[in-house]
């Protein structure tokens, strides 16, 4: 839908270097570096200052980078409208991975099917799919259709519809059977098992709930926090074998058995539930529909 030029200049605005973008695009840096030439010589404008540390844009740059992520959006949007056109009386494609399981979407098939007989399902793996944590809403409508999990409220702002389904509590996980912080572990997250802890939680800025979460750990002397874009099954791993902690959700209780959750004394919770395209199409409105007269 768009120039191949505009994805490489995109991708080395965001890399800051040639070599980088070069491997994340798997093309020879000669190559790339031949069609930014060719951007720039096409539209009269110098894009990027050059030089021995890597690239930075120009205040033209800038100004075209932002344009030009907004129009691989809009052009992403685009494909993804026409292709759920095309595929109206397909299966809904289910996206489902470790961290975005199903818990509540098959109750609400088994009223869909009642509803809307011979309507079929796919499973889309994201895993197999390799789709990264922190891509899930770029593939949502054109890859799948809907998924189930946590809704990252600043993330997924204005890019999807939500449909939530409950609350769920936020609280810590640490390492074992609390052994380091008494025989049973705190009733809830205190002071004294904050003190000399390693945290690891969202970044600030894609979750308020998250932040508000943030700040209440800061409150009571949490100040070894450190920052992921995404959570994975590696990161709980990590945690679990370096003995650090993680602010996470006791729906998330069954995928890092070897964390033991400890609520916070004030109640943070956040939302859960499906998230579908922002413009489904009339199968898939038609199991929004469903959840939430069911839910």
């Amino acid at each position: 839908m768009y120039s191949r030029q505009i994805e490489s200049f995109i991708e080395v605005a965001n890399a800051g270097s040639f070599s980088k973008a070069a491997r994340a695009l798997y093309i020879a840096p000669s190559s790339l570096i031949q069609q930014i030439d060719l951007l720039e010589k096409r539209l009269d404008v110098v894009l990027f200052e050059r030089g021995r540390r890597g690239v930075r844009l120009t205040d033209a740059g800038e100004s075209l980078h932002r344009d030009a992520v907004e129009i691989v959006r809009l052009s992403d949007e685009a494909v993804a409208r026409a292709r759920s056109l095309q595929r109206a009386e397909g299966p809904i494609r289910v996206a489902t991975s470790l961290l975005m399981k199903c818990r509540m979407l098959p109750g609400i098939w088994s009223h869909m099917i009642e509803d809307a007989p011979g309507t079929r399902i796919d499973i889309i793996s994201l895993e197999s799919a390799g789709v990264q944590p922190g891509a899930y809403l770029r593939g949502l409508g054109a890859s799948y259709d809907v998924m189930e999990g946590l809704y990252m409220s600043e993330l997924y702002r204005d890019r999807c519809l939500f449909l939530e389904l409950k609350r769920t509590r936020l609280c810590l996980a640490v390492p074992g059977t609390l052994g380091a912080f008494g025989a049973s572990g705190p009733e809830s997250v205190d002071p004294d098992m904050l003190r000399g802890l390693d945290l690891v939680m969202m970044k600030q800025g894609v979750s308020a709930e998250y932040d508000a979460a943030r700040a209440y750990l800061e409150s009571l002397g949490a100040d070894r926090i450190t920052d992921v874009p995404f959570y994975t099954m590696e990161l709980f791993a990590d945690c679990e074998l370096n003995k650090r902690a993680i602010v996470t959700v006791d729906i998330w209780e069954d995928i890092h058995p070897g964390l033991v959750c400890v609520p916070f004394a004030e109640p943070y919770d956040m939302p859960y539930g499906l998230v579908f395209p922002k413009h489904p199409s009339a199968r898939v409105m038609r199991l929004y529909r469903t959840a939430m007269e069911h839910a």
